[in-house]
């Protein structure tokens, strides 16, 4: 018999520290603080999310909320240190049986610059591959769209193609690169970016 508490630990999914942010499962109210950003122009324009609505959000938090309890999806909050979502790291989705995922983030514009989904996506790595037995991760991200293009190429993903017209955002066909990171590819960057603090891996909490 499994112990209760350890149950109650994966169904709630993991919490990692990153840095003095965490990141933690999705609740409802989440939906709040992602409207707030999310209806900012400048967060959407160079992705294929669509205008958000306070339906749209709450939605989508409760989508990601059974994902997660169904362990198909890990959308996990980035949140302060008043457990205030300030933005989504995490997997669209998780293939066990072919051992890849799909990379997905955003960030509250007041915190752009400053490493902390560098750092978010990094912790996510870590927790994939070794926690999921992930071997490789992949992210479609429009070609427009270079901030993300870069943090990327931080985290040591590799771009392998572009898909062309492959989403409509807002009423247009968008190109996208697919890029993408494999396990041992992750273990180099982690040690050949030390001591660059914001690729350092950070563990559980």
């Amino acid at each position: 018999m499994k112990n209760p508490t350890a149950v109650e630990e994966q169904n709630r999914g993991p919490l990692l520290q990153v840095g003095d942010f965490h990141l933690r499962p999705q609740r409802p109210g989440d939906e709040i603080a992602l409207l707030d950003y999310l209806s900012i122009p400048a967060v959407i324009e160079h992705t294929s999310i669509p205008t958000p609505t306070i339906d749209s959000v709450t939605t989508a938090v409760r989508r990601d909320i059974a994902a997660l309890a169904e362990r198909t999806s890990f959308r996990l909050a980035l949140a302060d240190a008043d457990d205030r979502l300030i933005g989504i790291c995490g997997f669209n989705n998780w293939s066990p049986a072919h051992r890849h995922a799909e990379l997905a983030y955003e960030l509250a514009p007041q915190y752009w610059g400053r490493g902390h989904m560098t750092r978010a996506v990094v912790a996510v790595l870590a927790w994939g591959f070794s926690e999921l037995h992930l071997n490789r991760v992949h992210a479609f991200v429009m070609t427009s769209n270079s901030w993300s293009i870069r943090l990327l190429e931080r985290c040591g993903f590799a771009r392998e193609g572009t898909l062309r017209q492959y989403r409509i955002a807002r009423g247009e066909l968008r190109d996208f690169h697919i890029c993408a990171i494999l396990a041992h590819e992750f273990a180099r960057t982690i040690r050949d970016a030390s001591p660059n603090p914001s690729l350092q891996r950070t563990p559980p909490g």
